[in-house]
């Protein structure tokens, strides 16, 4: 089995998380210009990605069919929304939260999050993710966190990134983004679902793409996380550029 069909049949449950709900989605969702801003495209041989900047209610029936799929309610809105379209389809939306001293980890997780802010960690929180794996999954995932950790780390000063995950794909985002878990298992109030707080250093995270960044078809040596699809740094300039163009700050 395929590294990308590996990735494609896992099954993620809330609590809100990245990679949540990766499930096929049949309805197709029309590709709609008006409620998006193009970022960046990706030509790959999967055929074309394009991540945009949603607008508010942009993508919302995908995250209600996929939250919906498995029983959830969909937890509250992100201050930012990003999309992948795969060859015109909207096919992965991914939420991010700044900090203002109540994201939504704090519920379930509130003395570990108190404690990350006492040691004087930027957090941001990556929320609201549904995805259709029919697609590229690797690609799409890469590439909408590349363009979330630079709007939270160069906009928002961001430096620890937040999810909560299901227990049972703990081991999955510390093999391929080396998260690291915080606290014991809880039960995640807003679904009824067991969580797992886990962050990631953005720093960290920079220092892998650095590494591994666009090697996807560099075999020899190449590492077996999520790092090699993320773009080269090389394309960060562009990136930031075009992100601060759509939300309105210096690059």
């Amino acid at each position: 089995m395929s590294d990308e069909s590996h990735l494609s049949s896992i099954e993620l449950e809330a609590p809100a998380s990245p990679l949540q709900a990766l499930q096929s989605v049949r309805a197709e969702i029309p590709f709609v210009r008006s409620d998006s801003v193009e970022l960046v495209t990706r030509e790959t041989a999967y055929g074309r990605i394009e991540i945009r900047a949603l607008m508010e209610g942009a993508g919302h029936s995908l995250l209600e069919r996929r939250y919906a799929s498995r029983g959830y309610r969909l937890s509250r809105s992100a201050d930012v929304t990003l999309g992948a379209y795969w060859e015109g389809r909207l096919v992965s939306t991914l939420g991010l939260r700044r900090d203002s001293g109540n994201l939504a980890a704090d519920q379930s997780f509130p003395l570990e999050m108190a404690g990350m802010r006492q040691q004087g960690w930027q957090l941001c929180e990556f929320t609201r993710l549904a995805a259709d794996p029919e697609g590229p999954s690797k690609l799409v995932l890469a590439s909408l966190f590349h363009l979330a950790y630079l709007h939270a780390a160069h906009h928002w000063g961001a430096e620890f990134l937040v999810i909560e995950v299901n227990p049972r794909h703990k081991a999955f985002y510390r093999r391929m983004l080396d998260f690291q878990p915080h606290g014991e298992e809880r039960l995640h109030r807003s679904v009824g679902a067991p969580a797992v707080l886990m962050s990631l250093s953005l720093a960290y995270g920079a220092s892998k793409v650095r590494e591994y960044g666009g090697t996807l078809n560099e075999d020899e040596g190449r590492s077996r996380t999520l790092f090699p699809y993320f773009f080269s740094t090389d394309d960060e300039p562009e990136l930031l550029s075009k992100l601060a163009d759509v939300y309105g700050y210096d690059a």
